[in-house]
């Protein structure tokens, strides 16, 4: 699981999000003095959790999840996870075809000359 896909935003909005966050908080605890600080840094934490709730749902919007309860998130995320284990599937059965196509060809080529000879021109030796 993606912090992109927790958060909606990606590696470099969420440090610059709580890297903000800090550098109010340091604000306010440095300018104010006991009792402001402990009110200010309050608010600071609470409208910095609000911003990041809010900026998580557009972001989540705009990739197309919003609207989805959890439930309904992890039933589209299984149909997906469905979908790819039967590309998988049908992939390795092709694997496994081609690996008898190769089998056969190794063996026609390990055959002696005549042998391939006997093969190719309709079973005369």
């Amino acid at each position: 699981m993606s912090v992109k896909s927790v958060f909606g935003l990606d590696g470099f909005d969420l440090p610059v999000h709580v890297a903000v966050t800090g550098i109010l908080l340091f604000w306010v605890i440095v300018t104010n003095n006991r009792m402001d600080a402990m009110i200010g840094s309050s608010m600071v934490g609470t409208g910095s959790l609000v911003l990041l709730a809010v900026r998580r749902r557009l972001a989540l919007r705009r990739r197309g999840v919003a609207g989805l309860t959890t439930g309904e998130m992890v039933g589209e995320r299984l149909v997906e996870l469905e979908g790819r284990l039967a590309d998988l599937e049908a992939a390795q059965a092709r694997v496994v075809e081609l690996e008898e196509r190769l089998d056969f060809a190794e063996r026609l080529l390990a055959q002696a000359p005549a042998e391939r000879q006997a093969i190719e021109g309709g079973g005369r030796p």
